[in-house]
């Protein structure tokens, strides 16, 4: 019992410290990093800008993603705490009124956020360019989830999940 307490209370600081660190911004995972130098070298001539634009680009990029990593984080500890919450069988309406409120409250923060990065990324770029940055970021997002995925495992086929027996007839010679 107190090895799983022991566990449990180092789980919890190791999960305070990399929050801790990835809020401010201490902390950057390889991959993100590997993804910034990437459309570093790619932004330019995909959308047609010199490099001082794409460094705007990606400096709004980065101040928006800390802000709306706050917010999750701030949004992930009120769903923990509305499970709590909910975990009693007769849970106080008022508080998880209260909760439920302040869940919408930052998804309602986290969309103006995202509203306002694309309007001063837009406010740099022209309409065609503007065109071309949503193409590149759909491209870009799809290529990184292909790669955190890692390479296709082909699954089970139609129906039957895998091939199956075909009985076969001879007939006695």
């Amino acid at each position: 019992m107190r090895y799983y307490l022991l566990l449990g209370i180092l789980g919890l600081t190791l999960t305070a410290t990399v929050s801790a660190a990835l809020a401010q911004g201490q902390y950057r995972a390889p991959f993100q990093e590997q993804l910034q130098e990437i459309e570093r070298s790619q932004l330019g001539p995909a959308l047609g800008v010199d490099q001082a634009t794409v460094d705007r680009l990606l400096q709004i990029e980065q101040r928006y993603r800390s802000q709306r990593n706050q917010v999750n984080q701030g949004a992930m500890a009120d769903l923990q705490r509305l499970q709590q919450v909910m975990a009693n069988p007769n849970p106080r309406e008022e508080e998880v009124r209260a909760i439920l409120d302040n869940m919408n409250r930052k998804r309602l923060e986290k969309l103006n956020l995202q509203q306002r990065q694309s309007e001063e990324e837009m406010a740099l770029l022209t309409p065609v360019q503007q065109a071309r940055y949503i193409m590149y970021k759909m491209q870009i997002l799809k290529e990184a989830r292909s790669v955190r995925k890692g390479p296709a495992v082909p699954g089970p086929m139609g129906p039957g999940k895998g091939p199956r027996e075909v009985p076969v007839y001879r007939p006695s010679q």
